[in-house]
């Protein structure tokens, strides 16, 4: 039955969507001329208050016709200045002025990736305040280790298209090549009223490539050190009249990372991966947009950059991993689709899909302890391996209306959304024959050994989560300085959790109600000032002593801050104080002896403010500012009640310049930019007590660039003075942090 329903709810969404289109088919106007360069950092179709009418041809109809919607053909430099973009889609799910939106929120554009030669997602959010990014030190397998706001955002922030991306298991979750993104929209503080399940930090919303009208022809060639090796193209087409649009999005990378291995001659942990995602745009007619997007990404590393510590507790420079064994191993694919269609300058209908899947072959070794106290440098590994197929479907539907009550205008939102995602896990530890895997000396390491893949089944597990959410939303405006957002949505989940291997079943059904209220008033200089108050709902998987499953995390927040954005001008300045709680957090029994059982008496608050400044100080001077405090404190912990929790930063601040330097008037200084940055994180605690703390840490980056004609050529270098530092020290383990890179891009625009 639950099979029937999901089916007929999709086949309901789908039949409103082609209803809408089949509405104007009557009335269907000529495709406006082509359209000039869109502005492909656009989410969806922009709305129709922003769509420039150019179809008024003057010429007579027999039948009435309702207002005709153009093409859309919002030109780039209204939404993107220079490092600065002053929309977005994802706080609301309408095109709404970023001034506008009361929440914080902050954009890494195109722009500003190809300035600083971003190679991953973590590398992205590197200069944005509120996010700690790489906690665990140097990742060179795929994985995007994150917080927002001081709570864990790994896989929960993880959005793309202003759909939920966030599917996990033992090692899989889908990653992110950050050439296939036009922009990185970060929210922080509780989102769930958009978009349902999610942590109290926030959302990441990454944006992908689409066609545009413009013609796009660029190849890329990298190489840096360590071998890196990367061939890239992005590639757009389309037809004369502007209804049919094409673009090819894909990377060949082949790299060594700073993983080495000691006693080897240099041996390393590699990567390797393959990118690519083609994307086609219809518009039948000026009121309807329909894009289609696939994606197919392999991805290939090695071993787990994860270093054994001595017994006294002091860093070795010895890998528990090999390099003959540890693998990770992911194909990943998608296949999306975004409709729009405005039915008049009222209603507008929207609806976005996407199938996801990867399949995942891991293994790799983990320290159990040292061997016995006669022989302290003798460090026991057992080894481990999961064979992982994970799936998710995601179908958002939202039909959006625009009108006025007396002096009051509205933006309203009707919509609901289906999210399912499904996880099959067959985890592998020990072998039949007996076998155990090597001790390894941090004296005098040695690697490159014979080790057979666990065949003895320790977990055979499926995995099954239904969320559908019904949402609305209306954002008033009064006398065109009072901004209203008042948003409400009920979600209903089911999970089911069966275990193969052990005959185990366990379902759950939980719902939950969300909202969110914010207040902003617009001056006439570019000055707001706004307040809110926004919750999120997680669900948590297991079991309390009693059998009876956990109940979902809770977050709320009250922000207070002010946006100010100069009019006509190409800046953006923000400052937000938030006061963000997290309830039902999960904290060990103390009545249990085992150290493994859970209890839900926990809960976490972060209070702090942000500050980020992005803007032009001069002509051909970009400037990147940011600033985060947080004091993060358990408030109920059994055990660590106002003790601060492991990874979480105090401070953090950042800063990057750059200059074009065509700007002085030189002629042979024409093309020539350079750029440099500075970041700094604060100590972290290693342990719950908080008896002992990582050291801070400053790193700088630097950037040079040449440009001529078709060709352009840069070099970027990240911790430009190879600052070897330690991210944190948790788990037994120093997560070193990323050494210095360098990287040479030549780019052909043609």
């Amino acid at each position: 039955m639950k099979n029937k329903r999901t089916v007929l709810l999709i086949a309901l969404q789908m039949l409103l969507s082609i209803a809408a289109i089949d509405s104007r088919a009557e009335t269907k106007s000529p495709v406006g001329a082509k359209p000039a360069e869109t502005a492909s950092d656009q989410q969806t179709t922009t709305d129709s208050k922003e769509v420039a009418a150019d179809e008024k041809s003057g010429k007579a109809s027999a039948k009435p016709v309702a207002t005709v919607f153009p093409a859309v053909t919002v030109k780039a430099s209204e939404e993107v200045v220079g490092n600065v973009a002053k929309r977005s889609i994802t706080a609301t799910k309408t095109d709404t002025p970023i001034i506008e939106i009361p929440q914080s929120i902050s954009v890494v554009t195109r722009k500003e990736m190809d300035m600083r030669s971003v190679q991953n997602m973590t590398e992205a959010l590197r200069y944005v305040p509120g996010v700690t990014v790489d906690q665990f030190g140097f990742e060179g397998r795929g994985f995007e280790y994150l917080q927002l706001r001081g709570f864990n955002g790994l896989n929960t922030a993880n959005f793309r298209d202003g759909l939920s991306n966030s599917a996990v298991g033992f090692f899989s979750q889908f990653i992110t090549d950050t050439y296939g993104l036009e922009r990185v929209d970060v929210l922080r503080g509780p989102s769930s009223v958009m978009f349902g399940r999610g942590d109290a930090g926030g959302i990441i919303n990454r944006v992908t490539k689409r066609p545009t009208a413009a013609p796009i022809r660029e190849i890329e060639f990298q190489y840096g050190n360590f071998d890196r090796k990367r061939i890239a193209a992005d590639l757009g087409v389309a037809n004369k009249e502007g209804t049919i649009m094409f673009r090819l999005v894909t990377t060949a990378l082949d790299s060594d990372t700073q993983v080495r291995f000691p006693n080897t001659g240099g041996d390393r942990a590699g990567m390797e991966r393959f990118y690519i995602a083609p994307s086609v745009t219809f518009r039948p007619s000026a009121a309807t947009t329909i894009t289609l997007m696939g994606e197919i990404l392999n991805n290939r590393s090695g071993a787990s950059p994860f270093y054994i510590s001595a017994l006294d507790g002091s860093r070795t420079n010895v890998l528990q991993s090999d390099p003959r064994f540890s693998r990770y191993a992911a194909n990943q694919a998608s296949f999306s689709y975004q409709l729009e269609h405005h039915f008049n300058d009222i209603f507008t209908v929207r609806q976005n899909f996407r199938y996801a899947q990867q399949r995942g072959r891991f293994q790799d070794l983990f320290m159990t302890g040292f061997n016995t106290p006669d022989q302290p440098t003798l460090a026991d590994r057992d080894a481990y391996a999961t064979n992982e197929r994970l799936n998710q479907i995601v179908l958002d539907t939202h039909l959006q209306a625009r009108f006025n009550t007396g002096p009051v205008s509205h933006t309203a939102l009707l919509g609901a959304d289906w999210n399912q995602t499904n996880l099959a896990l067959k985890y592998f530890q020990g072998y039949t024959s007996g076998f155990v895997p090597p001790s390894i000396d941090i004296l005098n390491p040695i690697y490159s050994m014979m080790i057979p893949r666990p065949d003895v089944m320790g977990m055979n597990l499926n995995q099954r989560i239904d969320q559908l959410g019904f949402y609305i939303q209306d954002q008033l405006r009064y006398k065109e300085n009072w901004l209203l957002t008042l948003s409400g949505r009920f979600d209903r989940i089911h999970s089911k959790d069966r275990d193969f291997l052990y005959g185990g079943l366990l379902k759950n059904n939980d719902s939950a109600f969300t909202g969110r209220a914010g207040l902003t008033y617009l001056f006439s200089n570019g000055i707001a000032p706004y307040f809110s108050y926004s919750q999120s709902f997680l669900p948590q998987p297991g079991v309390n002593g009693d059998g009876k499953p956990f109940d979902p995390t809770r977050g709320s927040q009250f922000e207070a801050g002010i946006k100010y954005q100069p009019v006509n001008g190409k800046s953006l300045y923000t400052a937000a104080f938030f006061d963000l709680t997290k309830t039902n957090v999960l904290t060990r029994d103390p009545m249990d002896e085992t150290g493994f059982r859970l209890m839900q008496t926990g809960e976490v608050r972060s209070r702090g403010v942000e500050l980020e400044a992005r803007t032009e100080l001069l002509h051909g001077l970009n400037a990147i500012g940011s600033f985060t405090y947080q004091d993060v404190d358990n408030l109920r912990d059994t055990d660590f009640k106002g003790k601060m929790p492991v990874q979480v930063p105090n401070t953090m601040a950042s800063g990057w310049l750059d200059y074009s330097l065509g700007a002085l008037g030189v002629d042979w200084l024409r093309g020539f930019g350079l750029g440099g940055g500075v970041r700094y994180v604060g100590r972290v605690w290693d342990d719950q007590a908080n008896t002992s703390s990582t050291p801070s840490f400053t790193l700088f980056d630097a950037t040079l660039r040449y440009e001529r004609g078709p060709m352009l050529f840069s070099i970027t270098s990240s911790n430009i003075f190879n600052n070897q530092y330690i991210s944190s020290t948790f788990f037994g383990r120093h997560y070193l942090g990323t050494e210095r890179t360098v990287i040479g891009t030549l780019t052909f625009r043609f």
